[in-house]
């Protein structure tokens, strides 16, 4: 909500300022970008979508070695615990018990490191966008440039400098999107 008053806010602020500047000059130019297509279409996005995919599957086999050791350690345990001791079976539900709880916490650690490189890459790649944006608004004499994604429900799609963004910011960040 107190986003749309903000936006809201914006369009008025910017509408009244051209107002007040007079009729003779250019009218209120507005701009839309969709920046979650933005993050994904540009090339250090799809570099880094791409490299964190390869982490998870790395990761995941891990997990997945993990988890067929404990099912394995469970089935034999199944099939034996009839002919152990009480001590000896309660040792061995204890280590399974060890086992689940580690194959959780690694795949709590994986969730967790992924989803802060996943940010990390994201932010920097976002910042980067962010000053495309303000150069194309400074160049093409925008008065707003607003984010799809925040609370805009209706815009007019010639509006719409998404691919425009994405093929500067590209030929801006050529060579790093390339390691």
């Amino acid at each position: 909500m107190r986003c749309t008053v903000f936006v809201a806010s914006l369009v008025t602020l910017a509408a009244a300022t051209a107002h007040a500047q007079g009729a003779a000059e250019k009218p209120l130019k507005i701009g839309y970008i969709d920046m979650a297509r933005a993050l994904n279409d540009v090339e250090d996005g799809k570099s880094a979508k791409s490299r964190l995919k390869s982490d998870f599957d790395e990761k995941q086999k891990k997990l997945d070695k993990m988890q067929q050791d404990l099912k394995a350690k469970k089935e034999e345990f199944d099939k034996k615990s009839a002919l152990m001791n009480a001590d000896v079976k309660a040792q061995k539900q204890d280590e399974l018990q060890r086992s689940y709880v580690e194959l959780q916490r690694a795949y709590m650690e994986m969730q967790k490191e992924l989803s802060e490189r996943e940010s990390q890459l994201t932010s920097e790649i976002a910042d980067k966008i962010r000053r495309v944006i303000a150069m194309i608004g400074d160049r093409d004499g925008y008065n707003v440039i607003l984010n799809i994604g925040d609370t805009v429900l209706y815009y007019k799609r010639h509006l719409d400098i998404t691919d425009e963004v994405v093929r500067e910011y590209n030929k801006q960040h050529a060579s790093a999107a390339k390691k």
